[in-house]
């Protein structure tokens, strides 16, 4: 299965996030198609995010949707068996 994505709103993974959407979303060939020398992945990331289609936008939302989905649902099992233990 290999590693989980990073979600957008843990601080620590968040340039992670940033870099991985990029190659996912954006047209690219070499890594200066991503960003600039000395841009940041987040700087990248947020230039291209406005230049996004409502499309695109809408599917880095509902991806993490269901990462906050998931968490929940583990959160969820989690507390039920600490309960019935």
């Amino acid at each position: 299965m290999g590693p989980r994505m990073p979600h957008r709103d843990q601080a620590p993974v968040y340039p992670k996030y940033c870099r991985l959407m990029l190659i996912l979303f954006k047209p690219w060939r070499s890594v200066s198609d991503l960003k600039r020398g000395t841009q940041s992945w987040t700087e990248a990331f947020n230039i291209f995010q406005r230049t996004c289609s409502n499309t695109m936008t809408s599917i880095l939302n509902n991806m993490q949707i269901l990462h906050e989905c998931k968490d929940s649902r583990d959160d969820h099992f989690a507390n039920r068996q600490l309960r019935h233990k």
